[in-house]
């Protein structure tokens, strides 16, 4: 059976290993899925990101962030959908817990984080938000 959503997929992947208290979490590689992680990582959501494998069989390896024993991820949720696609201007980028959280976008410059597409000027898809 092939998947339909990818990214709804890592972004369960990782929330249901928070909430078992995994260390680490692995998932299928793809740029879109690499991209949300870099960003999660410069943000400082998740402790750190590698690519594991070969080129046929990419593998994302995510070591996941805690503190006082709770997960650093409160709320990871995917904001544009294959069947309902949200785009934004750099002007209407919604703000995340009033602005508390991050939401992460693809625009022309890449995957990028709310705050700096606000500060380039640039508008794009909403992918997921994260707080």
């Amino acid at each position: 059976m092939s998947m339909q959503d990818p990214i709804s997929d890592m972004i369960s992947r990782v929330k249901n290993a928070q909430s078992r208290g995994h260390k680490e979490v692995l998932f299928n590689s793809s740029k879109i899925k690499l991209g949300i992680c870099k960003v999660l990582e410069s943000k400082g959501y998740i402790k750190q990101v590698e690519v594991i494998g070969e080129k046929p069989k990419e593998e994302i390896k995510v070591i996941l962030k805690y503190f006082e024993d709770a997960p650093v991820i409160k709320e990871f949720n995917r904001a544009s959908k294959p069947g309902l696609r949200k785009y934004f201007s750099f002007d209407q980028i919604p703000l995340v817990k009033g602005g508390l959280g991050t939401a992460i976008m693809t625009t022309s410059k890449g995957i990028i984080s709310s705050d700096q597409a606000k500060k380039e000027k640039l508008g794009g898809e909403l992918i997921c938000t994260v707080f």
